[in-house]
């Protein structure tokens, strides 16, 4: 990756999003009581409500897009390779919540975390709230996704998959074109309220901490999986577990059975 590349990438525009919110809102927490700041937390409240609801309206369309028209992709043996791969993620899920469960037990005690919340100013109420209700909720957005892919696949209908995939195209427009530009402004809002009401600034060294303790603990159980996905697929597991670095999409194909994911093996 040039270094264009880098600053033009989502991960940088993530981090200004977080440094200038902080920054912006250190400034206005130190200039508060004038008419000024108060304006501009208005605007900075309200512009972080409507990016919010915008973006909670997204994610049941964002589930059915994606999911969907994999699952037609399946063929013949969606049934049978959606359900291993159901069984596989509540299986991962279920790992990574006991994981952090004992992670939080032995970790969290040692940090020196305040309870109380007293001297933390409060932010304005929102000026316009702008109400964006999701079309429906996201379990059901699963479900009714899992559903329709399944039933195109057995039915083969061609139609609806040939619909479906263009969905996926629409939505994946609406990913890259809309949620992910307004993202790093949304994070940006967010750090400039925690900032001003002093959540940053009182809590920051522990806010540092659980943030390494999560990165720490997200790179544990991701090769821990990509080793049980090498060691099943009879794959070397450092040259799995260095495939997500390597900026190759997938495995070479003779791994895997010829399917590409060291998951599948060609063993269903």
């Amino acid at each position: 990756m040039n270094k264009n590349n880098f600053f033009t990438s989502l991960p940088f525009k993530l981090l200004m999003g977080v440094f200038l919110g902080i920054c912006i809102g250190l400034v206005l927490n130190y200039a508060d009581g004038n008419a000024a700041t108060r304006a501009i937390l208005n605007v900075v409240v309200t512009a972080k409500y409507i990016l919010g609801q915008l973006i909670n309206f997204c994610v049941p369309l964002i589930i059915i897009g994606f999911i969907a028209p994999s699952i037609t992709k399946l063929g013949s043996h969606a049934s049978r390779m959606l359900g291993v791969a159901i069984v596989i993620a509540y299986v991962s899920s279920l790992g990574a919540a006991l994981f952090s469960t004992v992670s939080g037990y032995a970790l969290i005690p040692h940090l020196s975390i305040s309870s109380a919340a007293d001297k933390l100013k409060t932010l304005p109420d929102v000026v316009f709230e702008l109400s964006i209700p999701q079309i429906m909720p996201v379990m059901s957005a699963l479900v009714l996704a899992i559903m329709l892919g399944l039933a195109s696949a057995w039915t083969k209908a061609s139609l609806i998959s040939s619909f479906l995939e263009e969905f996926q195209k629409i939505i994946l427009a609406i990913v890259s074109r809309v949620i992910i530009p307004i993202l790093p402004y949304f994070i940006g809002l967010t750090f400039c309220s925690l900032a001003y009401e002093g959540t940053i600034t009182r809590q920051l060294p522990v806010f540092l901490q659980v943030i390494v303790i999560v990165l720490i603990g997200h790179f544990i159980w991701i090769a821990l999986l990509y080793i049980l996905a090498g060691i099943y697929s009879r794959e070397n597991p450092l040259k799995v577990i260095r495939l997500p670095f390597s900026g190759r999409r997938s495995l070479p194909p003779d791994a895997g059975g010829g399917c590409g994911s060291p998951w599948c093996a060609g063993r269903w």
